[in-house]
């Protein structure tokens, strides 16, 4: 379900945006630079459940030795033709289609941004300034502007200041450009819109352009060791600026809330004691680890399939130098009790049709069907079958063990499709039982 993974998505950016903040409070000193920890917390805060999406449906490979149970039935999985699945349906599909609604204006407006910033750059004439190359225009900037060739922009009216003054604003800029900051903005612009409806990334790409004017400030202040003239400088671009070029274009001014920041760390740069730096990295630290503890579409196992079917004999170790070897299975495969169910065939439903499908695969030591060996036993419509076979590619096991060791195991389940209104049946997996409770789970194991 993508209702899930968002969740997911929202739980990783939500701890990451909390980890980002307080490694900010260990970096500022204005010695560290911050911009690289909010960036770093962007890119992962969409890499990483896109990572973990994508490695789910990765066909999973097993490795060790090459074990086979025989094959065990399941409890059979109700498919109802009922109202619920199709809300679940309807809520994904609406979610999917808001969020390429999004995606989709918010790339339109970057990519109309870029287009007016070239033609509105060519109206700019290029000037000499205090020795640097720089473009004029009426009311746009000081600013960098463009990604291939990164122009240093200013009003005309800045022409008309004292050398010292312009000095700080050309610095400021060329410091911008130096450090490619663009590229950084840039990047957080587009990460917002391949997922806008998080919030998380919201907040991580207005730090980051804050953390990017503050390491700024702390370079150019290292050249220009006069944090009252240049905190006044920046309130008078403030009050001249008229026009904002665009979102990846990093400025001397930014909106009053963040320029009160900047003039506030300029004045008073804090002295972090040991301690704070501890802290705060170990909590970043404590932060990280939740995010990777957190699971998508994970649930613990059944605790019924803990127990082993035999309950004797069960060996302590498997070694890979044995060439067979007869066990029995402590653990038998079970299926995740939050598997896709398969969709009930459209024109059998309208039909009123019912019926039943019993397959044969194997599930390997990941937990992942293998859907080479999938075989279908008893069917009484085709396309129940297709239905079935279409959804175990996203169907998730625990896998069987033998001496604590995941085994590969040759299951039977099968799949009823009924039509009801019922919602009491809608979660139909259950934990597997044997098909034949006389005979002992047993094996061969080759390497």
């Amino acid at each position: 379900m993508i209702t899930t993974w968002m969740i997911y998505a929202l739980v990783i950016g939500a701890s990451l945006t909390a980890a980002a903040f307080a490694l900010e409070r260990v970096t500022t000193n204005g010695r560290t630079p911050t911009r690289f920890v909010w960036f770093a917390a962007m890119v992962s805060s969409v890499a990483w459940p896109f990572g973990a999406a994508i490695l789910s449906l990765m066909p999973a490979h097993g490795n060790g030795g090459q074990l086979l149970p025989f094959a065990v039935r399941l409890q059979p999985i109700s498919v109802m033709a009922d109202a619920s699945t199709s809300h679940v349906l309807t809520i994904d599909r609406l979610l999917i289609g808001g969020w390429i609604l999004l995606s989709a204006l918010l790339i339109v407006r970057l990519a109309r941004g870029v287009r007016i910033l070239r033609r509105t750059r060519a109206a700019w004439s290029e000037h000499r300034v205090d020795g640097a190359t720089v473009r004029i225009s009426d009311n746009v900037g000081p600013a960098v502007v463009g990604l291939r060739r990164m122009d240093v922009v200013i009003p005309d009216w800045v022409l008309a200041l004292d050398a010292p003054l312009r000095a700080i604003v050309l610095r400021h800029e060329e410091e911008h450009r130096d450090a490619r900051d663009p590229y950084l903005l840039f990047a957080s612009a587009v990460a917002t819109a391949l997922m806008p409806w998080n919030p998380c990334l919201w907040i991580q790409a207005q730090r980051l352009r804050l953390a990017v004017e503050m390491d700024c400030d702390a370079r150019v202040l290292r050249r220009h060791p006069s944090p009252e003239r240049y905190g006044l400088l920046m309130l008078t671009i403030a009050q001249r600026r008229t026009i904002t070029p665009t979102l990846f274009a990093p400025m001397l001014s930014e909106p009053v809330t963040q320029l009160e920041r900047r003039i506030r760390a300029m004045q008073n740069t804090p002295r972090l004691t040991r301690t704070t730096i501890i802290a705060g990295t170990v909590i970043a630290a404590a932060l990280v680890a939740f995010a990777c503890s957190v699971q998508p579409d994970r649930a613990s196992a059944p605790k019924n399939a803990s127990r082993s079917a035999g309950g004797i004999g069960v060996p302590t170790r498997v070694t890979d130098n044995q060439t067979y070897f007869e066990f029995q299975v402590e653990k038998q495969a079970a299926p995740n009790p939050i598997n896709p169910q398969p969709r009930y065939p459209s024109l059998l439903r309208a039909a009123h049709v019912e019926g039943e499908v019993l397959v044969q695969f194997v599930v390997d030591t990941t937990g992942r069907p293998d859907v080479s060996t999938f075989k279908v036993l008893k069917s009484t419509h085709d396309l129940f079958a297709q239905s079935v076979k279409a959804v175990l590619p996203n169907m998730k096991f625990y896998p069987a063990e033998v001496g604590g060791k995941a085994v590969k195991q040759l299951v039977q389940m099968p799949f009823q499709f009924k039509l009801s209104h019922s919602t009491a049946t809608t979660s139909g997996v259950q934990i597997p039982q044997p098909s034949n409770s006389r005979r002992k789970p047993g094996a061969i194991m080759k390497p």
